[in-house]
């Protein structure tokens, strides 16, 4: 989630900082306040590529701050990328007019590719060029398979076709007289020698990871331990010995009244636990470690793993299994060796597994699009789309019978790739009585818009990036359509933090934090800045939004009433 932003030195920006906050966000101010400036600057923190350009006239360089709260699973990725971070990330880049820039991760340099690939998990901006996306059918299939959690059967096709990619690989360098094999074979003999130097463990990251928590936090445990061993059983005042006088005041009085027998046979039973509790504490606390040689060696052995992983394209946990199948694919070169036959055999089976796969993740793709179909027959209304009928449309079905010899990828019309054997398109029909048809075809900008959100909507919580940005996604719409994006930005904000910069009362009246962006002039010199509102000063930014069609007092009765009803529509 994105906390704060400070902007200094950026284009028509002399010093703007803001702080958000779970939910909603919005963004409003006149055309030209300088709104979409502080999108690139989010873009930048992205990994966008900056230029001198943006630098504010008089400045030698322009600087972007901003810090984010992570997730543990934004974490998990984050100290995959090999950066130190717990659950605070400060993400600093600095635009040099000598082309020089700097990225700061934490106070750590890092590149802007690692920026690029850590952007991907910590903020997403849908603008018009993500809406136009919807135009190209090849992000349809990745749309779908978020919506369906598809994880599962793509990564067990992705594990299929990189194996049938291998063997493939195989068989042509064999073809082409073994030369290429025994390259290949040189360099998985490379590998397997560099892994086996390092001898990974199945989920050894994880057990490493795990070790290195309880290393650091040694002495609070044992503190707690032997503070908890002492309150059970070995302090002045234990549990234990309560327990136990009482224990033997009760035996004493039972003979007296024997119902107090059934009282004590509950302490004993609670005294044996306690001193079995005891007895755990203090085992614990002995095997409680205090070496900070320990902890440097397994900090030293994580770096080791995480790079291993890096280099080899896998998890740092997955590494044992990676050599596995460097000498599975060694012991097949070898045993291959000019065996054309025994190649192609594996080809063959290969390609039968893969398609195998390929079925069964279309079958899992087109149970998601039945289902998209159906949510978003009831999602679209909702958007001021009564009668829209959406659809997902298969350019082929995958037959049963086996791949040609000359080409494994190819079957009747399907052909593999890394995503499978599907080829989808959205297909719309915005008005009642017309045919389904691409949207590429027929949808207007205002409509792509309305799609977007609701495929958004719908794929909350499958997604991996913590926080959404909407920019222009009131692009074509107003009135009750604009109310209706509003509810529904609110709505995907439960599972999100959203940040939504709009133009439309209708849109802003839902937020849960109001921003105005305004332009002034200060010293000669265009100037803009950001504040977040209060009530007084929200009513007063919505009546300016309104000031088109309403004016003065009236504007602002009808503001206020525009906030009235959407707390009432949030149950605020």
């Amino acid at each position: 989630m994105l906390r704060a932003i400070r902007i200094a030195n950026f284009a028509i920006i002399d010093e703007l900082a803001l702080e958000f906050a779970p939910g909603l966000n919005v963004l409003t101010g006149e055309t030209g306040a300088g709104k979409s400036v502080i999108m690139q600057a989010l873009g930048l923190l992205c990994g966008t590529r900056g230029s001198a350009d943006l630098i504010r006239t008089g400045a030698e360089e322009a600087e972007i701050e901003a810090v984010f709260e992570l997730s543990a699973e934004t974490q998990a990725a984050v100290d995959a990328l090999g950066i130190p971070a717990g659950d605070e990330l400060s993400v600093r880049r600095l635009i040099s007019r000598s082309g020089k820039g700097r990225i700061h991760l934490n106070g750590s340099l890092t590149t802007l590719g690692v920026l690029a690939q850590l952007g991907l998990r910590l903020l997403h901006i849908y603008g018009q060029h993500e809406y136009a996306l919807l135009l190209h059918s090849d992000a349809h299939l990745e749309l779908l398979d978020d919506f369906g959690r598809l994880g599962g059967p793509r990564a067990e096709f992705a594990a299929a076709y990189n194996h049938l990619t291998a063997v493939h690989h195989n068989l042509l360098a064999l073809t082409r007289g073994g030369q290429a094999a025994r390259e290949r074979a040189e360099l998985l003999r490379f590998q397997i020698a560099e892994l086996e130097a390092a001898a990974p463990l199945a989920d050894e990251e994880t057990h490493l990871q795990q070790e290195r928590e309880v290393l650091r936090h040694a002495e609070q445990l044992s503190a707690a331990c032997s503070a908890g061993e002492a309150a059970l059983y070995s302090g002045d005042e234990a549990a234990g010995g309560v327990v136990a006088r009482v224990l033997s005041q009760l035996r004493e009085l039972a003979r007296i009244a024997p119902e107090l027998g059934e009282i004590a046979a509950l302490l004993e039973a609670a005294h044996t636990q306690l001193d079995e509790a005891a007895l755990q504490l203090r085992c614990y606390a002995g095997r409680i470690s205090h070496d900070p040689e320990r902890l440097a060696a397994v900090d030293e052995r994580l770096a080791l793993l995480r790079r291993l992983g890096r280099k080899h394209n896998c998890r740092a946990d997955d590494l044992a299994a990676q050599l596995a199948a460097l000498h599975a694919e060694l012991a097949q070169l070898t045993a291959a060796g000019t065996d054309l036959e025994s190649a192609q055999q594996a080809v063959t089976d290969a390609a039968c597994a893969a398609w195998q796969a390929a079925r069964g993740l279309s079958a899992a793709r087109r149970a998601a699009a039945a289902e998209l179909a159906r949510r978003m027959q009831a999602e679209l209304p909702s958007l001021g789309m009564e009668g829209a009928r959406f659809t997902t449309a298969f350019a082929c079905e995958l037959g049963k019978g086996e791949p040609a010899a000359a080409d494994p990828f190819v079957l009747g019309e399907a052909r593999l790739s890394e995503r499978g054997a599907d080829r989808v398109e959205f297909h719309l029909n915005a008005n009642p009585g017309e045919e389904l048809r691409p949207l590429a075809k027929i949808a207007s900008g205002g409509e792509l818009s309305r799609i977007m959100l609701a495929l958004k909507v719908l794929t909350a919580g499958a997604g991996e990036v913590d926080t959404l940005i909407f920019d222009e996604v009131d692009t074509g719409i107003g009135g009750s359509v604009a109310e209706a994006v509003g509810r529904r930005l609110r709505a995907l904000a439960r599972a999100r933090q959203i940040l939504c910069i709009t133009h439309l009362p209708q849109i802003a009246v839902h937020a849960d934090h109001h921003f105005a962006v305004e332009k002034r002039v200060r010293k000669g010199r265009a100037v803009t800045g950001a504040k977040s509102l209060s009530s007084d000063e929200r009513v007063a930014e919505l009546s300016r939004m309104l000031g088109g069609t309403l004016a003065g007092r009236e504007a602002e009765r009808y503001a206020r009433r525009l906030v009235q009803e959407a707390q009432k529509g949030s149950g605020a």
